[in-house]
């Protein structure tokens, strides 16, 4: 997925704010809920402002003129970028800078509204927007609401209006406003997640779509609560300032490989270790063997690994793949042992 996390750094095309106006009045909490909790989430969150903007006004009761944003709706992001991630930070409630795929969101189906304006592109044959959303999708609520910001000729391909059809249920298809529109021939497609994918879903029209969605007079989309992630965590990515920082312990090893020095035996990393770098190192065996311990003693540590079967639902089919696991095993004075995995 390196391309794809490149993709997503430099197609970033925020959505355009006469048409975000439009798209924010589609959209509402269930009021009959007052005491839950709404949870809306953004993959390529940029500076979190758009998702902002929506959480807003969907907690925005007309009736009333009043908003509970901070006490009901709870904004979840993730960004590619790290100047864009920063900014989020003071627009979203909980942001992880990293790559979509290496996103951790636990448990699947905590999020009540899924709103993805991803990178446009084509990787491998595919288009890039359609691999963000069938990645994302596991996140999604049966019966949560997905906005979906897209160029409109990814909807010409057939096998892309199935898919969405198949997964999706009410699908609404509009071009941005038509200020907006010329510029990337955007559309907004809104769906209800299915509780399972349908062979025979909903039927998507070929574009052109004709109506702009300043004109589209229909109920919002309810936004149900959910119990929102548990666990919303992001990869070790090395950021640039951790590359600034670490700059002259970076030219000074470069010197020791490439000098004249012919001592390299005192080479240092140029990062500091995190676990899974130790325990990788450990088990590809550089670092086996024995190790004095404080009070005299000593133990004996020795990397492993084992194959495991892994088992993961990917369009409502349970794949199971052949993966490794490793670990360390620690043997102390006297023969005990036991494995760190």
């Amino acid at each position: 997925m390196a391309r794809l996390g490149s993709e997503a750094k430099m197609g970033y095309y925020p959505t355009p704010d006469i048409s975000l106006n439009c798209i924010e009045k589609l959209i509402k909490i269930d009021f009959k809920c007052k005491e839950k909790q709404f949870h809306f989430l953004d993959p390529c969150c940029g500076g979190g402002e758009a998702l902002r903007q929506i959480a807003y006004w969907a907690n925005y009761d007309s009736y009333d003129h009043t908003s509970n944003y901070d006490n009901d709706v709870i904004t979840w992001g993730i960004e590619l970028d790290i100047d864009r991630a920063n900014s989020a930070v003071d627009n979203l409630d909980n942001v992880i800078q990293c790559s979509i795929f290496d996103a951790r969101v636990n448990p699947l189906g905590s999020i009540g509204l899924l709103w993805l304006n991803p990178p446009y592109s084509i990787d491998e044959g595919e288009r890039v927007e359609m691999k963000f959303l069938k990645h994302s999708i596991k996140w999604l609520c049966p019966g949560g609401v997905m906005v979906f910001i897209i160029p409109e000729h990814v909807l010409s391909k057939e096998d892309n209006r199935n898919w969405i059809g198949q997964h999706f249920r009410k699908i609404l298809i509009a071009r941005l406003h038509r200020d907006d529109y010329p510029v990337f021939k955007q559309v907004v497609l809104f769906g209800i997640k299915r509780e399972s994918r349908v062979e025979e879903g909903e039927l998507i029209p070929r574009p052109p779509y004709l109506e702009y969605i300043e004109d589209i007079k229909i109920r919002p989309f309810i936004v149900a609560p959910t119990e929102g992630p548990k666990v919303f965590q992001g990869s070790d990515a090395v950021t640039d300032e951790d590359i600034e920082k670490n700059r002259p312990k970076l030219i000074e090893e470069i010197n020791k490989i490439i000098g004249e020095q012919k001592d390299i035996s005192n080479l240092r990393p140029l990062f500091p270790l995190r676990k899974g770098h130790l325990v990788s190192l450990i088990t590809a065996g550089v670092l086996d063997g024995r190790i004095e311990t404080p009070g005299g003693g000593f133990i004996v540590i020795k990397g492993f690994s084992e194959r495991v079967k892994d088992t993961q639902i990917e369009d409502d089919l349970e794949i199971t793949r052949d993966t490794y696991s490793v670990g360390i095993r620690v043997i102390e004075e006297g023969g005990k042992w036991y494995d760190i995995r």
